[in-house]
């Protein structure tokens, strides 16, 4: 044959492998009745069973994925447990252990639903350890499994399993017991064939004087019965063994015929192990043995590489994706934490800026509460006041002109009209404090220079405006009235001018009034009177000056300055 043909013929038979055990003794199935899953896990089956193990592991990790993204444990498990047993088939038993015991950290032995799942990782686990040598560990997941097991060919199967550890171990004795208590609950026929060649096996390895043949031959007669092949094949190779130094044509004889077999059932592992027994046995066509050895072993050995290193291209790529998708979850999990952190921040920026519109509105509030308890105040202030003047200046100034009246021997006419005028000012001052309004100020003002311009005097005012009127507020505005009103009095009383000049002006946050007239001004022996000591009283109140001197050119100057709140 040549080397093409046989390369092409290999490859076929290593296709064929992944849905053919590593052990004769190996169990283990498929699960497929979820009910819902990923369209990728429809896919993964389909390429199982057309033998496509590569595309199926991948499917089935992709759809591991949407499961994880979906949090369902049971699909997610399953998943799992098929990508173990992929890998384990391939001979990646390290990563078969590894997708298996992730897979049962999603299941739970309480739920018998999940049995299942657990007796197929757990049995991935035991082959995978016992390929790997690690016979004590391989035990230790058997029996783990041996509780969750319901049928008795399970149990058959898995006992074998420990049994054939134990062996490996050099515990035959532990062994044979075993294999002695699966044929005592008599088994199927091909369970019961692989127990009493494993039996023998063990006996003969723990006695060299035990005579194993009649056990191998009664197993063989089984398994001829039911077709077994495969088990055919391994009784062969056991006769062989067996034979080897104590009757080399009898194991020459059985040689033969596990490669016979092996070539039928395209097992390259079973050709291998009869071909290297028939060069060593078989002298005469030694080199055509070893030949055909050699080829089929490079082109094996050809063909599991490239298989292992696309399986182990799969898994870089898996673990590409996987390690992608975590770097992407990690800036996602960063952008929302940036998020929330500017949404923090927002909500307190809105809460501190709401805080500060309650506080603003509450501050308002109480401000305008203090202002109209203010103005109430100042209102009941002034009808206090305006009662007093009433009753000290007006009232009393009439009982003492009505004494003087009624019991004077004689009547004063011109001091009795001075008495009366002075009665009459105070009245119209206390009259205008009652009444005026604030926005009158202007009116007010007209109405009192009106009312002291005659034909004799003439009143000039410079710079009161509206301007100025917006500036002063209207306790000022009163309290203005007042002190000129009186200077007004004063001076039609005592400075017999002609002409009386009144300006305003604003000078260093502070109002000045200047008052001039061309009359006679201030005698040297002058005293003040009662009304201008209550105008520098009002002045005083205001926390402002008055200062009065005789001008050059004559007649009297008054500066009055009051310091101004608005501006």
């Amino acid at each position: 044959m040549k080397p093409a043909i046989i390369i092409g013929f290999l490859i076929l038979i290593f296709q064929l492998l992944s849905s053919c055990s590593k052990h004769e003794d190996k169990s283990h199935k498929d699960v497929k009745n979820p009910k819902t899953r990923s369209p990728f896990t429809d896919k993964a089956y389909a390429f199982q069973d057309a033998g496509k193990s590569d595309s199926a592991f991948l499917a089935f990790a992709q759809a591991k994925e949407a499961y994880l993204k979906a949090k369902d444990s049971i699909m997610l498990a399953s998943t799992l447990t098929n990508m173990a047993l992929i890998a384990t088939e391939a001979g990646d038993n390290f990563d078969g252990q590894e997708y298996s015991m992730e897979a049962l950290k999603y299941l739970d032995r309480a739920n018998a639903e999940h049995h299942r799942y657990i007796l197929s990782n757990l049995n991935n686990l035991g082959i995978a350890c016992y390929d790997l040598k690690k016979y004590d560990q391989s035990i230790e997941f058997y029996n783990q499994s041996l509780p969750l097991i319901t049928d008795s060919s399970s149990l058959h199967i898995t006992k074998n399993n420990i049994a054939n550890a134990y062996r490996e171990l050099g515990k035959h004795q532990v062994a044979i017991r075993l294999y002695q208590e699966v044929l005592a609950k008599a088994p199927a026929d091909g369970t019961r064939a692989r127990t009493i060649t494993n039996l023998a096996e063990a006996q003969w390895r723990y006695s060299p004087q035990y005579d194993p043949v009649p056990s191998y031959l009664s197993a063989l007669e089984i398994r001829r019965k039911i077709g077994d092949l495969w088990g055919q094949n391994s009784s062969y190779a056991h006769l062989a063994n067996y034979y080897w130094t104590i009757k080399p044509k009898a194991a020459l004889h059985y040689s033969r015929l596990m490669y016979e077999l092996a070539v039928k059932l395209r097992n390259p592992d079973n050709q291998l192990e009869a071909l290297s027994k028939l060069a060593d046995l078989d002298g005469q066509h030694r080199l055509n043995y070893f030949r055909r050895y050699r080829r089929l072993e490079d082109s094996v050995a050809k063909v599991r590489n490239a298989a292992k290193n696309q399986f182990a291209l799969i898994r870089y790529e898996t673990e590409k994706h996987k390690s992608e998708r975590f770097r992407l979850e990690k800036e996602n999990a960063e952008k929302e934490i940036q998020i929330s952190r500017r949404s923090y921040a927002l909500g307190m920026a809105a809460i501190i800026v709401l805080a500060t519109i309650i506080i603003s509105i509450m501050i308002y509030r109480k401000r305008k509460r203090r202002l109209a308890e203010e103005a109430e105040k100042a209102v009941r202030e002034s009808k206090l006041r305006t009662s007093k003047d009433i009753h000290d200046v007006v009232a009393n100034g009439l009982y003492r002109m009505m004494s003087e009246v009624e019991y004077g021997t004689t009547i004063n006419k011109d001091r009795l009209l001075t008495q009366i005028e002075g009665l009459y000012f105070k009245s119209r001052e206390i009259s205008h404090a009652v009444i005026a309004e604030p926005a009158e100020f202007l009116a007010r003002f007209n109405e009192l220079t009106s009312s002291f311009s005659t034909d004799e005097v003439k009143i000039v005012t410079a710079g009161l405006n509206d301007e100025l009127n917006a500036i002063l507020d209207e306790p000022l505005k009163d309290e203005v009235i007042l002190i000129l009103q009186e200077l007004l009095v004063n001076m039609h009383k005592h400075s017999q001018a002609s002409l009386v000049v009144l300006r305003f002006e604003t000078t260093n946050r502070s109002l000045k009034i200047q008052y001039r007239d061309n009359g006679i001004g201030l005698a040297a022996d002058a005293s003040e009177g009662l009304g201008l000591r209550n105008t520098e009283s009002r002045i005083a109140a205001l926390k402002g000056v008055i200062t009065f001197e005789n001008h050059a050119d004559g007649g009297l100057k008054i500066i009055v300055r009051v310091p101004l709140k608005s501006i």
